[in-house]
C-alpha cells in the first residue's frame, strides 16, 4: 500500500520549471542598440545654423559659418550646439553643452570650449588715448575652455547664482600694417606693449561668481520684465609673467509697453533701456596686456570696427523700442527693433569719465576725459506665433563712420519645425 502510495505522488508531482532565458544573444543585444538609437534621433531636435555674414568680410575674406544646434541629446532638456567658421583669414569654432535650460530648471551644468586663428585681429592701442590712424592687423591664436554652474535655489523667477571656471589661452605670432604709414602712427607706448606679447604663449585661469535675475516674459519678444546680472572675477596668469588683476561687470536690461500704439503697428511694442559697465584693476602698477582688456563690441556699441573701444574699464547706455511690425501667412510675425547708444572705454572711468558726445569721431587727447561715442542700431527679425524663438535675425549698426552689418543669423528647424536663434 505504501509503495503504491508513493508511486502516485511521484505521478502527480509537477516537473521542475525551466529556468527562463534572461541572457541576450549577440544579435538580439545589437538590434537594441539599434532600437535605443532610432528611438534617440527620434527624440533628439536637430537645427542646423547659418551665418550669412560669414560669407564675406572686408578684412576675413570670403569664408563660411554655420553649425548644428540639438536639443534632447543625452536627457530631456539638454542642449549642444557647435558651430565653426572658416574664411580666407580666419578659422575657428565653438562647442557648448548644457545640462538643462537656463530659467527654467533649477540646476544646470554648462561647459564650453573654443578657439581660432586669424591673421586679421584689429588693433588701435591700449586706450581711449590711442591714435586711430595707427591700425594694425594682428597674427593671433587663441582659445578658452569654460565650466559653469548655474543654480537657482528660488525657482526660475529667483537669483540665479553662476559660479564659472575659464581657461584662457593665446598667442601672438606677429603684425602687421593694415594700411601704409600705419605703424609710424601707432604711439610708442602701444608699441612697445604690444611687441612684449610676440611670441610669448599667455595662459591663465579666471574663477567668477555671477548672480542674474531675470523676469522677462518671453526672452526672444519681450514686452515687459527686466534681466540684471552682475560678475566678480578674479584672473590669475599660469606663465612666468604671473600677473593677476580683478574684473567687475554689471549689466541691466528694462521692459515696459509702450504707453501708445502707433496706428500703423499691429501691437503697442515695448520700450527698454540698457546698461552695462566693466571696471577691471590690476595687483601692481604695471598695465595690463592688450589680451586682458575688455572690449566694447558689436553687441554693446553697434556701428564702430572691432577693437576701436578697448580699455581697461568700459561703459555703454542705450535706449530703444521693439515691436511687431507686421505678419505673414497667419503663420509669422515681424518684428523691428532700433536702440540708439553711447558709450566709451577707459584707462581709468573714475577720472576719465565725461557725459559730452562725441559726433566728430576723434580721439581724446591724453590727459582729457574721454565723450561718449554715439551709435544707432536698426534689426529685424522673423519669430513663428508662438514668439518664443525668431527664425531668421539682422542687426544693422549706424556710426559716425557709416552703416555695418553686425549680425545675420538663421537657425533653420529640422523635424519638428521650430527654428531657434541663439
Amino acid at each position: 500500500m505504501l509503495a503504491f502510495a508513493a508511486a502516485l505522488l511521484a505521478f502527480v508531482q509537477p516537473a521542475p520549471q525551466a529556468l527562463p532565458d534572461t541572457v541576450d544573444t549577440a544579435e538580439e543585444e545589437v538590434e537594441e542598440a539599434v532600437e535605443e538609437a532610432a528611438e534617440d534621433i527620434e527624440r533628439a531636435r536637430i537645427r542646423p545654423v547659418f551665418s550669412p555674414s560669414t560669407l564675406y568680410s572686408t578684412s576675413k575674406g570670403f569664408g563660411v559659418g554655420g553649425g548644428v544646434a540639438v536639443d534632447d541629446v543625452v536627457a530631456r532638456g539638454d542642449h549642444l550646439q557647435v558651430e565653426a567658421r572658416i574664411s580666407q583669414r580666419l578659422q575657428g569654432g565653438q562647442a557648448e553643452y548644457l545640462t538643462g535650460e537656463l530659467g527654467h530648471d533649477r540646476l544646470v551644468g554648462v561647459v564650453g570650449v573654443a578657439g581660432w586663428t586669424t591673421t586679421r585681429t584689429s588693433f588701435v592701442g591700449h586706450g581711449p588715448h590711442s591714435a586711430l590712424d595707427g591700425e594694425l592687423f594682428l597674427d593671433r591664436l587663441a582659445a578658452e575652455a569654460e565650466a559653469r554652474l548655474a543654480w537657482s535655489p528660488g525657482g526660475p523667477r529667483g537669483v540665479r547664482l553662476q559660479p564659472t571656471v575659464r581657461l584662457k589661452f593665446d598667442r601672438l605670432r606677429g603684425f602687421e600694417e593694415r594700411r601704409a604709414g600705419g605703424l609710424a602712427a601707432v604711439q610708442p607706448g602701444d608699441l612697445a606693449r604690444l611687441r612684449t606679447l610676440a611670441g610669448e604663449d599667455r595662459v591663465g585661469v579666471e574663477l567668477a561668481l555671477s548672480a542674474i535675475r531675470d523676469t522677462r516674459d518671453i526672452p526672444a519678444m519681450t514686452r515687459h520684465g527686466s534681466y540684471v546680472e552682475g560678475e566678480l572675477a578674479r584672473f590669475q596668469a599660469l606663465d612666468e609673467s604671473g600677473l593677476g588683476f580683478w574684473r567687475a561687470r554689471a549689466t541691466a536690461l528694462a521692459f515696459r509697453p509702450a504707453l501708445i500704439r502707433l496706428p500703423f503697428l499691429p501691437e503697442r511694442g515695448a520700450l527698454f533701456v540698457r546698461a552695462t559697465g566693466v571696471v577691471t584693476r590690476p595687483d601692481g602698477d604695471e598695465p595690463l596686456p592688450w589680451v586682458y582688456l575688455p572690449e566694447l563690441d558689436r553687441d554693446l556699441l553697434v556701428g564702430y570696427p572691432r577693437g576701436e573701444f578697448v580699455g581697461r574699464d568700459a561703459l555703454s547706455l542705450g535706449i530703444g523700442a521693439r515691436s511687431v511690425v507686421g505678419q505673414a501667412i497667419g503663420a509669422f510675425l515681424f518684428e523691428g527693433a532700433a536702440m540708439a547708444t553711447v558709450g566709451a572705454a577707459y584707462n581709468d572711468v573714475t577720472a576719465e569719465f565725461t557725459p559730452r558726445v562725441r559726433l566728430n569721431g576723434a580721439r581724446a587727447e591724453p590727459g582729457e576725459k574721454v565723450p561718449l561715442s554715439p551709435s544707432l542700431a536698426v534689426g529685424l527679425s522673423l519669430h513663428y506665433l508662438d514668439r518664443e524663438r525668431p527664425i531668421v535675425g539682422a542687426l544693422v549698426g549706424i556710426g559716425p563712420g557709416g552703416a555695418t552689418l553686425a549680425s545675420f543669423r538663421l537657425v533653420w528647424g529640422l523635424g519638428d519645425y521650430r527654428p531657434s536663434l541663439r
